[in-house]
């Protein structure tokens, strides 16, 4: 037999809170569910839910010592609770006027071990037999709690000045929590105590908030005098107006109140909470408070109805800003202010759709989505929070993949279409005055945060729309962190450091997505603070760190096919700028030749990039670039001015485990028989995997003296002739090596 059966009306959950204490808000409490309980034939339970664990209930019903949710769980133990519901039910302190009490625990230390995990199942299972009153503590953790899980809320206040601003603060940070304001009605208590601001005023307060309280409740004598006594109006005087005017509006609003379908338990996830020690006002603010996931998880993907909702909504939200002439520019559309205001226009359009069947945490999920596609780049929006995703790649509008930690993986996120991935390259691409349709439809392009992108659609893209974005860390690496990363050894970094100081022509080379960049921006950091720094790249990845320097980028032709400014162009106009260094982001054509020679013409410490898998695949692809310049030079000339002008090359691989590493140091020293003639100085040797999947291996030297060695003492900078000699290759761990 149901539980339920043969009591009258349906389980409710009803929460009093307020901006403050001191609002009458428990006296209100004892009185109403006293004649609640004497309406409904139903028994109430009053849950305080306080942190200071303050016995007032008890004292005013008759109980000395009320059973507490801790003495449940010590009695019970956490696990019998979710299915001992007549057990609880009979353990519950009852009176005889059919209004029990189950505070969290007797003294602060219990309370402080009472998390939602523990409380939520109690309640599921109590409210089968008992309406539950919340009599809330005014701190924001334990309201944001029973704005969760209540059928409805009293917001209890008195009018003065200072109760009346704290409730428009709190009601504008409950809304836009997106907070059910709508379960929630105002009581004015005391509004005629002396001292008390004019109706007039009061009402301005309420037109701040939107809401008209449901009843104004007098100041009264008797109940005054009931509270010192410790005495319970409703018992002691049931003839008052207090009683007889003052509450039946709110028992009204509580007949009037229908139960909302809960799932208290499956509701809070076991990851959220600490077992013991947790408090319930820090716990509390994980489930109500807390950060909310920005997209729907897999579940809620199944909601057929969800891309077709926000569609709807989304040209809803349109007409809005039309309406009222709200703009939002490229720069505003980043503003707080700016997704604020969007969010409340998303939430009222949600208050006013019928039989929308969308929980608290699906309706937050919800507009934070809609907010990332009409103020950001849709569901990639996530991803480019996440400071750990190196690499967003979106091959169809249902396949997104990311990088990180050097793994590529399929995510869950998707956009709605190709309309949608095709609208989002055009949010990118239209601030940098860039354009991409069919008769432009491949597009490089750099993100405010200095992310790299590259875009292609249709009729180049075969199976619709890709997207490609590299980003970088906020915070340019240092050598504390390529140590950590396993990158390179101290004492080869110290080497680089000491030739970036030697002014030595460096070349970094690398196959795509090895961390050239990244690296050539590590080591520019050793280039003095009172050298002039020219970089040129063709889009702008460096994050330099001297005061002294000057970026340039080149630009693609407009849609005339004129304009266009190459790197070589700009290689060609830094010379005239004065630099003491030139770096080079990346050589990928004709430009080498001009780098090659600006570092043969006092351009020494130069750096640049270019793309090779081997040092001596890197000098042949300086070759083929430097003829793409001029076919009339001959090779001999080429070679020439390559082996003059390049001093080292640092060759950057990635391993099968994700993490990239320097695997060579070579130094290029001249030419022989038309031949360059190079040498390791470095090299990273790779002696197995472990049972991780980690690679493992050693950086060590040749045992070659760089040519240039001599000179480090002359310019004295003290560089250990120690550091080059060969240490001997550890044997692998047979039982890991792979």
């Amino acid at each position: 037999m149901n539980e339920t059966q043969g009591l009258v009306g349906t389980p409710r959950v009803i929460a009093f809170t307020g901006p403050k204490e001191g609002v009458g808000k428990t006296t209100l409490v004892l009185n109403l569910a006293i004649a609640w309980a004497e309406m409904q034939r139903r028994p109430v339970l009053i849950v305080p839910l306080d942190p200071l664990a303050r016995q007032e209930h008890g004292f005013y019903l008759g109980i000395k010592k009320p059973v507490s949710v801790s003495d449940l769980v010590k009695a019970l133990g956490s696990g019998a609770i979710a299915i001992a519901g007549g057990l609880l039910r009979g353990k519950v302190s009852m009176t005889q006027v059919g209004v029990g009490i189950l505070p969290l625990g007797s003294t602060r230390q219990e309370v402080s071990m009472i998390s939602p995990k523990v409380l939520l199942p109690i309640l599921s299972r109590l409210q089968q037999t008992f309406d539950i009153f919340l009599d809330v503590d005014s701190s924001f953790p334990m309201e944001s709690f029973a704005f969760d899980i209540a059928d409805k809320i009293f917001w209890v206040t008195n009018c003065t000045r200072s109760h009346l601003n704290t409730a428009v603060s709190m009601f504008t940070d409950f809304k836009e929590m997106h907070f059910p304001i709508d379960r929630l009605d105002i009581i004015c208590n005391q509004y005629n105590l002396p001292g008390a601001i004019n109706h007039e005023e009061v009402n301005q307060f309420f037109i701040k908030l939107g809401r008209e309280p449901i009843v104004y409740l007098t100041w009264e004598e008797s109940v005054f005098e009931s509270s010192n006594k410790r005495e319970i109006e409703i018992l002691q005087n049931r003839s008052s107006l207090w009683v007889q005017e003052g509450l039946r509006p709110i028992l009204k609003v509580i007949e009037e109140t229908k139960s909302t379908d809960k799932n208290w338990v499956s509701s809070v996830p076991d990851s959220e909470f600490a077992s013991s020690a947790k408090s319930i006002w820090e716990a509390s603010a994980v489930v109500s408070g807390g950060k909310a996931t920005d997209h729907i998880s897999s579940g809620d993907a199944e909601l057929s109805y969800w891309d077709d909702l926000k569609q709807q909504v989304h040209k809803d939200v349109i007409k809005t800003l039309e309406i009222e002439r709200i703009v939002i520019s490229e720069e505003g559309s980043q503003n707080e202010q700016t997704r604020k205001r969007v969010s409340v226009i998303i939430d009222e359009i949600l208050r006013k759709k019928a039989n929308l069947q969308l929980s608290r945490d699906q309706k937050i999920r919800f507009i934070n989505e809609l907010l990332d596609e009409i103020l950001g780049l849709g569901p990639l929006e996530t991803l480019m929070r996440d400071s750990s995703v190196t690499e967003i790649m979106v091959n169809a509008y249902d396949k997104i993949f990311i990088e990180q930690k050097g793994k590529l993986t399929l995510t869950r996120y998707r956009f709605r279409n190709n309309d949608q991935v095709v609208q989002v390259i055009k949010r990118i691409v239209a601030p940098l005055g860039r354009r991409i349709d069919e008769s432009v439809p491949l597009v490089d392009a750099r993100l405010k945060d200095g992310s790299r992108v590259n875009a292609i659609i249709a009729p180049l893209a075969v199976s619709g729309p890709s997207l490609t974005i590299r980003r970088f860390s906020q915070k340019p690496f240092g050598p504390v962190d390529y140590y950590r990363f396993g990158t390179i050894d101290e004492p080869t970094m110290a080497f680089l450091e000491n030739c970036v100081k030697l002014r030595k022509n460096i070349i970094i080379c690398g196959g795509t997505g090895t961390g050239k960049t990244t690296f050539l921006n590590a080591l520019s950091s050793y280039i003095p603070q009172d050298e002039r720094i020219v970089t040129v790249e063709d889009t702008a990845e460096l994050r330099l760190q001297q005061e002294h320097w000057v970026a340039l980028e080149s630009r693609p032709p407009n849609v005339e096919g004129k304009g266009e400014i190459t790197i070589k162009d700009l290689v060609k106009n830094c010379l005239r700028m004065r630099p003491d260094r030139i770096v080079v982001g990346e050589c990928r054509g004709a430009e080498a030749l001009d780098m090659l020679q600006a570092m043969n013409t006092g351009h020494e410490g130069s750096l640049a990039t270019i793309h090779a898998n081997t040092p001596r695949d890197g000098l042949t692809r300086l070759e083929a670039m430097c003829m793409m310049a001029s076919a009339d030079l001959p090779i001999w000339a080429i070679r020439e001015m390559i082996s003059s002008a390049v001093n080292l090359i640092v060759q950057l691989s990635r391993f099968s485990d994700g993490t990239r590493k320097v695997t060579y140091v070579t130094e290029v020293n001249g030419q022989k028989d038309g031949i360059i003639q190079s040498k390791d100085l470095f090299r990273y040797t790779q002696s197995g995997v472990n049972k991780e999947g980690k690679v493992e291996g050693i950086f060590r030297a040749t045992g070659d003296l760089p040519t240039f060695f001599q000179e480090f003492k002359a310019k004295g900078i003290d560089v250990p002739q120690s550091i080059f000699k060969p240490q001997d290759m550890p044997e692998p761990n047979k039982t890991e090596a792979v």
